[in-house]
């Protein structure tokens, strides 16, 4: 831009899509023409001397006169008209054909009389020069002049076309009625000739050039609606996601805080409580898919804010630990954390919630999709200045091609994942978190030998970590109490299973194969725990079968005076389940998993 066409657009603005290429031509020459408006001020600005010098030479006082009238006049008109066209010159594309045809026909007229001014002032000048010695500088300056119309005249052909031939005219007209001998004629008449010829080559490689603009800037138009209309989709996405997780999880909570309710009353009724702890699980787990989901579209679109400070990683790692222990020893695997690799100083810095979010995914995937083994979780240091959380398990292993596609958003792997519910989207979920803080993700797999996932986080040896709550107690995550179990079992072969289960999470076990054995070894030895399995209990709406079995449990707790006693009784289809409840006896039901079990052994003994 420059300072004569201050309202002029800059990249301009694409034409309508209606548009024709004549009107499109016409637009882009009309500008073009306009914004050589200062390098015709500083071509009459360099001819100007010249020419007054050589009418003050031949030419009366009073002619010199007029001449610079005709300047001043024309000066004044063509400022007038530069300014009334600038103001017409919209940046904003006329949808309406009718108006935008009325805007360019307006702008036409204003400019062709503009240059028009300047050719019949050529023209009079060149009829009024006479025979004197200077007359060849003074015409060879007008057919300058007649040149630099036509150079001006070129952006559009219509002027140029009328304009161009007529400032040619002027001089050859001139010359050849003052040079008799036609030696200088001649020689303008053919570089008027090559002037014209050049000028309508140079206006046919603009009008190109106009039209491979126009094409370009409507180009960009497109790609410029296409990206607003992506994110627009993008932005409604989200809102979307958000609404529906947010009405779901609202319906979600409600079932849950119904089904708590209902579960406060079901106590001493293992059979609806089973149903009721089953539907629990699969309300988390629907939460879980829930955010996950969301999560993941709203990393995609960039719209996730993070708040980055110094963590205590190792306080981080043993909470998640902990809450994965239960499961990973109900599944009977060894479930270790291992810090040794954590420097002295320094923290690492990342979102906590995120940081949290992306280990708990790692740690749910190695101990969901390891059948038996180990799941071990390490810290190790790296000199690139990262910590690495490594998630190691010894389960089915992937190929590369799986552990490529484990990565992607919304697929599982087939091999591994059947049986298991969930989105597809926890790792890709978790990559784009982790670089979203800087870190990384990556992974390692061998078929049948296991699997290691990691997450690298930014480490700084400088920074501080958190200081920990007063009342944190660092939660064991390697190996729960060892309880001592007594086992009550009347069948060998339920008896190696039960025992099996308790001894692959570290407890000690004692069997007895009937009530009264099982009541002089607790006797003679302290015991945490009671586990009986003999099958149906004897009709305990019968009162004396009912003292009999109070007066064994009676016994039984007075042998263990250290701590209460737990008491549980296996049940194949949970009748009398209620009865054992009032007398103090937790029940379980057919087919026993190791998350129940455990989960009974970690309650305390029922209050009688």
């Amino acid at each position: 831009m420059n300072a004569f066409t201050p309202n002029l657009p800059r990249p301009r603005a694409p034409l309508p899509r209606n548009a024709s290429r004549d009107s499109v031509v016409l637009d882009y020459g009309l500008v073009a023409q306009w914004r050589l408006a200062p390098y015709a001020l500083g071509f009459f600005g360099v001819g100007l001397p010249l020419f007054l010098w050589a009418v003050h030479l031949s030419m009366p006082a009073w002619l010199m006169a007029f001449y610079i009238l005709l300047f001043i006049v024309n000066w004044s008109a063509f400022m007038i008209m530069k300014g009334q066209v600038a103001r017409r010159m919209t940046p904003v594309p006329v949808p309406d054909k009718a108006i935008r045809r009325m805007l360019i026909r307006e702008r036409l007229w204003r400019q062709w009389l503009a240059g028009g001014l300047w050719t019949v002032t050529l023209l009079a000048i060149c009829l009024s020069i006479g025979a004197s010695p200077y007359t060849a500088t003074l015409l060879l300056l007008c057919a300058g002049a007649a040149v630099g119309i036509i150079f001006f005249s070129a952006p559009v052909l219509l002027f140029l076309l009328t304009l161009g031939p007529l400032a040619a005219a002027g001089p050859v007209f001139a010359l050849y009625n003052l040079d008799s001998s036609g030696d200088l004629a001649q020689p303008m008449v053919g570089g008027m000739a090559l002037a014209l010829a050049m000028a309508f080559i140079m206006n046919r490689h603009m009008q190109e050039h106009y039209l491979l603009e126009n094409a370009q800037l409507d180009a960009a138009r497109e790609r410029e609606a296409a990206r607003a209309d992506s994110d627009a989709m993008n932005e409604a996405k989200v809102a979307l996601m958000e609404t529906l997780s947010r009405e779901v999880q609202t319906g979600l909570k409600g079932v849950e805080q119904n089904l708590l309710q209902g579960l406060t009353h079901l106590t001493r009724a293992p059979a609806p409580r089973q149903y009721v702890d089953a539907a629990l699980a699969e309300v988390g787990h629907l939460q879980t898919i829930l955010v996950t989901t969301l999560d993941n579209d709203t990393a995609a679109s960039g719209q996730i804010e993070l708040d980055m400070q110094p963590l205590d990683i190792d306080l981080l790692a043993q909470r998640l630990m902990g809450q994965f222990a239960d499961l990973a020893r109900g599944k009977g695997l060894s479930f270790t954390y291992n810090p040794q690799g954590l420097p002295e100083s320094g923290a690492v810095l990342g979102d906590a919630h995120r940081v949290e979010q992306i280990l708990a995914h790692l740690l749910s995937n190695a101990v969901l999709y390891t059948p038996q083994g180990r799941v071990e979780l390490k810290l190790l240091y790296l000199p690139e200045g990262y910590l690495r959380l490594e998630v190691v398990d010894s389960g089915p292993g992937l190929s590369a091609e799986e552990l490529a596609q484990a990565f992607t958003p919304h697929s599982r792997i087939l091999r591994t994942s059947s049986g298991h519910s969930g989105a597809g989207l926890g790792l890709s979920l978790s990559r784009s978190l982790a670089e979203m803080m800087g870190g990384r993700t990556g992974a390692e797999s061998t078929l049948d030998v296991g699997s290691k996932f990691w997450l690298d986080l930014p480490y700084d040896i400088s920074a501080l970590p958190p200081a920990r709550p007063v009342d944190f107690e660092e939660t064991e995550t390697t190996a729960r109490q060892s309880l001592r179990v007594l086992l009550i079992v009347n069948d060998t072969l339920r008896a190696a299973q039960l025992r099996d289960m308790l001894e692959t999470q570290g407890h000690q076990c004692l069997a007895s194969t009937s009530r009264e054995r099982a009541l002089s070894l607790a006797k003679k030895a302290p015991i945490d725990a009671c586990l009986i399995s003999t099958g149906a209990f004897e009709p305990l709406e019968d009162a004396s079968s009912r003292a009999k079995l109070e007066t064994w449990l009676d016994a039984m707790r007075q042998s263990q005076s250290d701590a209460p006693l737990n008491i549980l009784a296996v049940l194949p289809n949970g009748d009398q389940a209620e009865a054992l409840n009032t007398l103090g006896v937790r029940a379980l039901l057919l087919p026993l998993a190791r998350e129940s079990l455990n989960r009974a052994l970690s309650q305390p003994a029922p209050q009688i």
